[in-house]
């Protein structure tokens, strides 16, 4: 592909990747507000640094005698045709197009992130099914590294519809994708989203796994190292490690410091969760205030979890007043989502909060969450 203009470059690297805007940051060691910029034109790149970031992902910059105007046109039509319509591959299977499945991928994340895995749920997994037989086979390494993005995606909206079983196997799916398609870092995404998985189903031995097995990947980057340091710090913590799961926690923090500000308040979050888990009930709620406070603007999703396992932390260390206080917000905030994840935390929340039920601030968010949940 050649292009004429950086935003565009940068969208179609996106695009054929399956990448968001914090991945190819990521990549380029960028913020994913900077990239933001530079595909919309808004960023301006000398032409050196421009040089090192296409070839970090695969492209070069080549100078060349311009073509005449009918010419230039005559590109703009094709690309803008193929870019409406798709274009798939020889065989007339779209999911054997990477541009396609990627573009898939895409829209799977976001639809997450901004409504939740109920609401995508069944679309998704289609997908999947479809790309799983469309890719058997194949050494296209680009549609394998699309089809592992878009594998790794429907995994998550799985995890948030409680499809547990669904989202290990789309996991262990995207794992294999990656590796046949030689992609590094989606095989780390992978892993680190599979010991996710089995710690939120309380098993700690195989959250272990996987996530050491993501530590031990060669060239491992500070980020992802960060997010499997987390991770493995969960699962120890489940087995009752404790020394060794501060130890895990504290190198996310130190390593997650050049995070984007999306990934990094992602990361604060399932420190707190890894807490939680632990029973340390304060530092789980001060670790949570702060993830709710960094993600709500960024992701409704995302930012309702976390406030409803805040307000679960404020219950278990008997501070029903400031729970009540958390659950008035919580309740505005949780119709906004379509999470089968956060109405399993609404039901926890009624549970831990029986104790103080005839206290009448708590007796009032009881009933806000009884009519959320009918």
């Amino acid at each position: 592909m050649e292009f004429r203009e950086l935003p565009e470059a940068t969208r179609a690297i996106m695009h054929e990747r399956g990448w968001t805007q914090a991945r190819l940051g990521e990549s380029w060691g960028r913020t994913q507000a900077w990239v933001s910029l530079v595909a919309g034109g808004k960023q301006d790149v000398g032409f050196n640094r421009l040089s090192r970031l296409l070839a970090r992902v695969g492209y070069e910059v080549v100078i060349r005698r311009k073509i005449d105007e009918a010419e230039v046109k005559r590109r703009a039509f094709l690309t803008g045709m193929a870019t409406v319509t798709l274009i798939p591959s020889a065989d007339g299977n779209p999911y054997r197009d990477p541009d396609y499945v990627g573009a898939i991928a895409e829209k799977v994340n976001r639809s997450l992130y901004e409504s939740g895995g109920l609401t995508g749920f069944q679309n998704a997994s289609r997908h999947l099914r479809r790309v799983q037989n469309a890719v058997a086979g194949s050494r296209d390494t680009r549609l394998l590294g699309s089809a592992s993005a878009l594998a790794r995606q429907v995994s998550l909206v799985q995890y948030d519809a409680r499809r547990l079983p669904q989202a290990q196997e789309a996991g262990k799916l995207a794992v294999a994708f990656a590796r046949a398609g030689q992609d590094h870092d989606a095989r780390v995404g992978a892993l680190n989203e599979l010991a996710m998985f089995y710690a939120y189903q309380g098993d700690g031995r195989r959250g272990e796994w996987y996530a050491r097995q993501a530590l031990a990947l060669p060239e491992i980057s500070p980020a992802w190292e960060a997010r499997a340091s987390l991770q493995l710090g969960r699962a120890l913590g489940l087995l009752g490690e404790k020394r060794h799961s501060a130890m895990s926690l504290d190198r996310a923090r130190e390593v997650g410091t050049d995070l984007t500000d999306f990934q990094y308040a992602d990361l604060i979050g399932g420190v707190g969760v890894a807490l939680y888990d632990q029973g340390s009930w304060k530092a789980a709620h001060d670790a949570l205030h702060e993830a709710v406070e960094r993600i709500s603007p960024l992701s409704p999703l995302l930012g309702a979890n976390y406030l409803a396992r805040q307000v679960q932390a404020a219950f278990q260390a008997s501070e029903p007043l400031l729970a009540a206080e958390l659950t008035t917000t919580l309740t505005r905030v949780a119709p906004l989502v379509s999470s089968a994840r956060l109405d399993g935390y609404l039901t926890e929340v009624m549970t831990l909060s029986t104790p103080w039920r005839d206290v009448p601030e708590v007796k009032d968010t009881r009933e806000q969450i009884r009519a959320l949940l009918t």
